[in-house]
């Protein structure tokens, strides 16, 4: 008798928001979102995590500063 391939249901991905700027995040971009950069002199943003984008208008920090 011909048995049909059994489909497994895909496994969820647990996606969190970040709470540094409010975007979904899942597995694959963790550090992104939670790991501290050290980043300068900029008083405002070191130790943020690499999404944070620093408000600071003569922030000089390449990862941080704002480009809006």
């Amino acid at each position: 008798m011909d048995q049909l391939p059994t489909q497994q249901p895909e496994p969820r991905v647990e996606r969190q928001s970040c709470w540094h700027c409010g975007e979904d995040y899942g597995p694959d971009e963790r550090a992104r979102h939670t790991e501290p950069v050290q980043c300068g002199p900029c008083i405002v943003c070191a130790g943020k995590p690499a999404c944070c984008s620093c408000r600071l208008m003569y922030c000089v920090c390449e990862v941080h500063r704002y480009r809006g």
